[in-house]
């Protein structure tokens, strides 16, 4: 009797099939990360079609509010809504889960999406020919999308904006995109010219690429960031750069002080720019202000700044109970230190700060400093004090200059430690010296009045602190304490002229609502000079009736458009 062979008749399990190509991204992991658009510039080439329709007749139906193709190649690689929608609907046609990783989702919660994302196509040519000589495939970088960004962090060299072809800049997406083709021209991009174009701060935009490069390597890992880390990271160097004096760290960064004040709050996300700047001015690793975690390298790196919060002569913010242990430490040591000494050990370039926290201790310094032997010239054996003639040059010196230096600096200058041995030898000139320097600080203070009120008369009048540094003063403080009644008018009138430009300027922004054919919001921003933040803030209303007007302009453009017969020509023409 024959046997026969049994038949198993289960049912096979079939995994889920992807729409579209399942094709893994490049880079993961990696400073050079492939972006969401490169992605779909690739998956396009897969299946042999071009990016407009892959989008148009794939992707676009999941992807809400969609409107024109254009428009999107710079939001799909950022931090907000546009970046979430295109990778849902990506990873929904191709059953991946891993395409976040390819925009910088992963850092949106301390990343301020203001000047963030390039809105122009930016490549490295050496990275598109070393691709291409060894066979890999040949993709587009996260990082080149990054408007901060100037130099490829691989070869060091200002990335290219422009084909070298056909000399037009391009978009991160267009109708017809390739990796590593024009698509204007459809020539190579991995030719070099030949005199590469210069970058200014080379050595800190290096630095740049590098440590945001380092970002994205950590950018799937580093999940979940919150805004709180910068903060956490920020008070810890304040701390040690600047002993809490965030004043001085922001004039040190280079950006205002209250947004920086902001920031150790966490009240405000950084812009990237002014992100970067500050770590490079404190040594922050970028890592760090975004992870939060301070290792045993950035100790180092806290030392550093130290050093160079002296070399900068940064006034530190201590409490009298601070300073004082400081103080007592310095009255037992051996060999006794100076008074100078111990202040500039504390971060102080003189010993005012020491005298108001405690000076009974600092006078002990001062005693035993003076009987150590290590005072100056005149407690030494065999020393001899300045020749007359020198110190009469010195003083005459001062005495010519328009401002007279202290006598007490003349003195400090010439190895005195008071003004008495200048006093008691030149009476005379010590006298003419003082009297000088009271007569400027005198003519001073009256032209405050006479400066105020040509402020006044000006049309627009400068600011308080452009009068304060006409007359000599650092700061607008003199001013209200000399003329409070001048000053306060001052002020009320720049007031007035902000106010006035500000209704001048709405009525010229209403003006643009008769306009035909209306200009977009952005034509309205570059026209009069105005910010989005300054939109948003002072002309919310007008900017939204622009904007609609303008999007029904375009929506009845492209339906008139549409029922032609030159859709074809004029629907490529929207991608370019």
């Amino acid at each position: 009797m024959p046997f026969f062979d049994c038949w198993d008749l289960a049912p096979v399990t079939i995994p889920p099939r992807s729409r579209l190509h399942s094709i893994p991204p490049i880079g993961l992991g990696t400073p050079f990360v492939e972006s969401l658009t490169g992605y779909m510039v690739r998956l396009a080439t897969s299946h042999a079609v071009r990016v407009s329709d892959l989008i148009e007749h794939e992707l676009s139906s999941s992807v809400p509010y969609f409107r024109a193709p254009a428009g999107i190649s710079r939001a799909v690689n950022g931090v907000g809504a546009s970046a979430r929608n295109w990778v849902s609907a990506v990873e929904r046609f191709t059953l991946r889960d891993d395409l976040r990783s390819l925009t910088l989702l992963p850092l949106a919660a301390v990343l301020n999406d203001a000047n963030l994302m390039r809105s122009e196509r930016a490549w490295c040519p050496r990275c598109y020919e070393s691709s291409a000589a060894q066979g890999r495939d040949v993709y587009e970088q996260l990082i080149w999308c990054v408007r901060c960004v100037e130099i490829c962090p691989l070869h060091k060299i200002p990335l290219e904006t422009s084909c070298p072809a056909c000399h037009h800049e391009l978009r991160p997406l267009c109708a017809v995109s390739r990796p590593g083709i024009c698509s204007r021209c459809r020539q190579w991009l991995g030719t070099t010219p030949e005199s590469p174009k210069e970058v200014s701060g080379m050595g800190y935009q290096v630095w740049v690429a590098e440590e945001f490069g380092r970002l994205l390597a950590i950018g799937p890992e580093a999940e979940p960031v919150r805004r709180d880390n910068i903060r956490k990271v920020l008070l810890d160097y304040v701390d040690a750069f600047s002993e809490g004096n965030r004043i001085a760290t922001a004039e040190i960064v280079g950006c205002a002080t209250t947004a920086f004040c902001n920031w150790c709050k966490g009240a405000t996300i950084a812009r990237i720019d002014l992100l970067l700047r500050m770590c490079y001015e404190l040594r922050i690793p970028l890592t760090s202000a975004v992870t939060g975690a301070i290792t045993a390298a950035n100790t180092t790196a806290i030392g550093l700044t130290t050093e160079a919060r002296r070399r900068r002569g940064i006034r530190p913010r201590r409490s009298a109970d601070r300073v004082r242990p400081e103080l007592l430490l310095a009255t037992k040591e051996y060999p006794a230190p100076s008074l100078g000494e111990v202040a500039q050990r504390l971060g102080y370039s003189t010993p005012d700060r020491l005298y108001a926290a405690d000076s009974e201790l600092c006078k002990t310094i001062v005693r035993r400093f003076n009987k150590s032997g290590r005072s100056r010239w005149w407690k030494k054996r065999g020393a001899k004090s300045p020749d007359h003639s020198i110190i009469r040059k010195a003083l005459e010196e001062s005495l010519a200059l328009d401002m007279p230096l202290a006598v007490h600096r003349s003195a400090a200058a010439l190895g005195y430690q008071t003004e008495d041995a200048l006093t008691a030898r030149f009476p005379d000139l010590c006298r003419a010296i003082k009297t000088k320097r009271a007569k400027v600080r005198a003519a001073r203070r009256s032209a405050v009045a006479t400066e105020l009120e040509a402020a006044l008369g000006a049309d627009p009048p400068p600011t308080a602190l452009e009068v304060a540094r006409r007359l000599g003063y650092k700061g607008a403080s003199v001013l209200r304490e000399t003329e409070p009644e001048l000053c306060a008018k001052f002020v009320a009138r720049r007031r007035e002229i902000v106010e006035d430009s500000r209704r001048e300027l709405g009525r010229r922004l209403e003006a643009v609502l008769q306009e035909n054919p209306p200009p977009s919001m952005s034509q309205v921003r570059t026209r009069f000079g105005i910010t989005p933040s300054t939109m948003r803030r002072r002309f919310l209303e007008i900017q939204r009736a622009i904007a609609a007007r303008h999007q029904e302009f375009r929506d009845s453009t492209i339906q008139n458009v549409a029922k032609g017969d030159d859709y074809g020509l004029s629907h490529n023409e929207a991608w370019r």
